[in-house]
């Protein structure tokens, strides 16, 4: 009697079971559990793979193992954790498009009133033929509703560790041209929000890897992952399995022991005519820093001015009865009680004025953490650059500084470098070796090997030609 169970059973079997599984198992390890005959119990795990977040790594004897954490997460669920960052996400948002309103209330308008009041005061009861003209105070509200990431070009910029970087610059409203001076009252909400970074698309690295596929015979290692995205290995396999499932592809184990990625349904093509998704390696996509105000001092110096002076005068309206009473009289003839110029010319402006100093004082640790970790992102982007360029290969800790500090970024010193390679050892699949002199070198063993064999498989496939040497440009770096 034939008791082999149907594909569908033999799922549903295997993912009951796996949901008491703590750790990694291999398609033997799923049979031996389950009772399913071997290749069923593998294609089994191929199909949940597909379904549940899993991270797939390869022993040494070639057997692929299977990794779906301590508990089983469909793809593309939410976590609580992240249900909680988008309410924040959205909460922040809603915050400061409401208090950049009241920014180009309070803070300008105030400020005029407040001055007119003041010079009313002084020098009550004199004609002013002249008038004021307050037409341009249209000009702050639209760009309030003009100013956002549609409306903004995104540029390339220089930060002062000399790390290239997209940045956004405004257009002008009336043609389009890239304006070369932040605009007043965007500075004022870079003051308290911080200047806007540019937004990237959530699936860049799906259209860079389905580029990347698409130009190399449809074929991807995990080491390449980590050149396209700076990811560990570890997250690397976990990605690797998202995309087998995301592109249709299978995975190969080499007789090296290297998992390989054949994505072949990406190589059709028809003739139409489309923006393709652009492979830029991990070490070209710096970040760009994480500014308080990305403003000037002067102008810095203005807004902290206009805004101490509207809190000052309101404090000296909330604390100080005589002027009180002088602009309640003054204010008498248009109507305008004593509870209004104590709520409206004191209360608000000062609630006002002290938020409007309260959050970038808030802001600060957090953009300094931050800023500081986006540094140590760039400095380990400069670093692999030169440890791809060399292939991964054995280098000594003067040869590999030497390449680093040839570009134009900031000179890294050896102790800098040291540690970043201390970093990198475990997640790169790196070690370090003595030479006959005692010279310690690192080596990243991984990266030689799987490089190698993406070549030889390639050879072997036709159609794309070795593109080891493209993928992992020198940019000067010597072997």
């Amino acid at each position: 009697m034939d008791n082999t169970p149907k594909p569908e059973e033999a799922i549903r079997l295997l993912e009951a079971k796996l949901g008491n599984v703590r750790g990694r198992l291999t398609a033997s390890d799923a049979a031996a559990m389950t009772g399913l005959p071997l290749g069923t119990a593998h294609d089994a795990l191929q199909v949940l793979m597909n379904r549940f977040i899993c991270r797939l790594q390869v022993t040494e004897s070639g057997e692929v193992l299977f990794d779906f954490g301590s508990s089983l997460r469909r793809r593309g669920e939410k976590t609580l954790g992240d249900y909680l960052h988008e309410a924040g996400v959205f909460l922040w948002k809603a915050f400061t498009i409401g208090f950049k309103i009241w920014i180009t209330v309070m803070l300008v308008v105030y400020f005029v009133i407040f001055v007119l009041l003041l010079l009313a005061l002084m020098f009550g009861g004199r004609d002013n033929k002249k008038g004021i003209k307050l037409g341009w105070l249209g000009d702050l509200f639209a760009d309030l509703f003009w100013i956002s990431s549609r409306n903004m070009a995104i540029v390339h910029a220089m930060d002062s560790g000399g790390y290239r970087h997209k940045a956004y610059r405004q257009k002008k409203r009336r043609g389009g041209e890239v304006e070369n001076k932040k605009r007043l009252v965007q500075s004022v909400y870079d003051f308290v929000f911080g200047p806007a970074r540019p937004d990237y698309d959530m699936f860049a690295n799906e259209k860079e890897v389905a580029a990347w596929l698409r130009g190399n015979s449809g074929l991807l290692t995990m080491t390449e992952l980590v050149a396209l995205a700076g990811w560990t290995y570890d997250e690397a396999s976990e990605r690797m399995a998202d995309y087998l499932t995301r592109f249709k592809g299978d995975a190969e184990i080499t007789d090296d022991g290297v998992l390989i990625g054949d994505f072949q349904r990406m190589l059709a093509a028809g003739d139409a005519r489309f923006e393709e998704g652009k492979v830029e390696l991990f070490w070209d996509e710096y970040e760009a820093p994480y500014e308080m105000t990305g403003n000037d001092s002067g102008r810095n110096a203005a807004i902290i001015g206009v805004n101490a002076f509207n809190l000052g005068f309101a404090a000296l309206i909330l604390f100080s009865p005589d002027l009180r009473i002088q602009l309640e009289s003054l204010l008498y003839e248009f109507g305008i009680g004593t509870g209004v110029v104590y709520t409206a010319l004191g209360v608000i402006p000062l609630l006002f004025s002290l938020l409007f100093f309260a959050v970038p004082v808030a802001r600060f640790i957090p953009v300094r953490r931050r800023e500081s970790a986006r540094k140590k992102r760039n400095e380990r982007r400069r670093v692999l650059r030169h440890v791809f360029a060399r292939q991964g290969r054995a280098v000594s800790l003067e040869a590999l500084l030497e390449d680093v500090n040839r570009d134009d970024s900031r000179k890294m010193t050896a102790k800098e470098l040291h540690r970043i390679l201390e970093e990198l050892l475990p997640l790169y699949g790196g070690r370090t070796d003595l030479d006959d002199g005692g010279t310690v070198l690192y080596r990243f063993d991984r990266i030689e090997r799987e490089n190698a064999v993406a070549v030889e498989v390639r050879q072997k496939r036709g159609g794309n030609a070795i593109l080891g040497d493209v993928i992992f440009d020198t940019r000067g770096a010597s072997d």
